[in-house]
């Protein structure tokens, strides 16, 4: 079995990072695997590193050329199946299939609202017959989590039967990571206070501005914390302005993207991530296998990572709600011990690599490709 996991993007983010990994997975348990992307892009650079086969394809300025080469790949029986995670890699995926005459198509959503539907007028038109064309050649949908799932037979993206839900699944953490004291020495945080991280993108959709809020309302009760939000976006010098109004420069830090994220995770005592609407939140299962406790909003993804014994849940943008359970957490090492134990289960249980891979495996046999 011979597949391409195909991406299009010059950013590396949770898409790119599940692709990363799921092609490792892959590889591991027999399955030969390429990653297809841009020249140069973070994913291909990453990817050549791990030592996997990768083929540049810019499907955004070249799309006749991308096809020409995956077909090409089909016909010469390099590849069986491509396995496409966005909305253009897709559609140029089905073209090259159509025109190899062999090879599969697999797709995974992985968002609760595609691009597409923030289109308007004709570019919406558009895309909704593309996406009709698309769907009658796809040979099945994978969703990341059943609220992707939900979203995509809500739509009409796909047919129920069609769709796999198959949960992101992380690697160990390496051997050489390292340990809470000396990651703390490292980024120069005080050791004996605890250190609450938000690793994700600084963009609207990601919550900041309600973790702020909660932060805000610790601050005023003299808990005792640090915090850092972990990632480059838009909304830095926003984000800046909104935690001096607030008052929290001194526990607060904006640190921009960091090329060793596990660092900074090993120094902290907690992951929150403040998303209202999560299609699944990749850095949770990433800190649970690192045995950290996780907090989460109640919508989406989260919902079904999260549980009791491994993590706690808040209202989506209720700042005061978050607020109460950091309070807890913050308060109680024995809780975010306890916790942290009940993630590191979790992780091991339900959102390993091994998991993902064979699963995602298990759905190319039923798109008719054999080992």
């Amino acid at each position: 079995m011979r597949a391409m996991i195909w991406t299009d993007s010059d950013c590396f983010s949770g898409t790119e990072r599940h692709c990363l990994e799921l092609s490792q997975g892959l590889e591991a348990i027999g399955v030969s695997t390429m990653v297809g992307s841009r020249k140069g892009s973070p994913l291909v650079t990453r990817a050549e590193h791990a030592g996997l086969r990768c083929v540049c394809l810019d499907a955004a300025s070249a799309p006749f050329g991308a096809v020409r080469e995956v077909a090409r790949l089909l016909k010469m029986k390099k590849v069986d199946i491509i396995h496409a995670h966005n909305g253009v890699t897709t559609f140029l995926a089905c073209l090259a299939a159509g025109r190899a005459g062999r090879g599969k198509v697999v797709a995974t959503q992985h968002f609760i609202r595609p691009a597409r539907q923030g289109r308007r007028g004709l570019a919406r038109v558009f895309s909704e017959q593309v996406h009709r064309w698309v769907r009658s050649r796809v040979g099945h949908w994978i969703a990341i989590s059943g609220a992707v799932a939900s979203a995509m037979e809500a739509r009409g993206d796909a047919a129920f039967g069609d769709i796999r839900i198959v949960m992101n699944g992380v690697a160990a953490p390496l051997e050489g990571e390292p340990a809470s004291s000396e990651a703390r020495q490292w980024i120069g945080f005080s050791p004996g206070v605890p250190l609450v991280l938000c690793p994700a993108r600084l963009e609207p959709e990601k919550g900041h501005d309600v973790l702020l809020e909660a932060l805000a309302v610790l601050r005023r009760e003299t808990v005792d914390f640090q915090a850092v939000f972990m990632g480059g976006g838009s909304l830095h010098q926003t984000l800046e302005r909104r935690i001096a109004v607030l008052g929290l420069g001194e526990c607060v830090r904006l640190v921009g993207y960091q090329s060793r994220p596990d660092v900074w995770m090993r120094a902290s005592d907690m992951v929150v991530l403040p998303s209202a609407e999560e299609p699944f939140g990749l850095v949770l299962p990433e800190a649970m296998s690192r045995g950290l406790p996780v907090v989460a909003a109640a919508a989406g993804g989260p919902l079904e990572i999260v549980t009791p014994g491994s993590g706690v849940l808040f209202r989506p943008g209720d700042a005061a709600d978050l607020a109460s359970r950091l309070r807890e957490l913050i308060g109680s090492a024995p809780l975010r011990n306890r916790l942290g134990s009940g993630a590191a289960a979790r992780w091991e249980s339900h959102f390993n690599l091994e998991r993902m891979a064979g699963e995602v495996a298990s759905v190319y046999v039923e798109a008719g490709v054999r080992g």
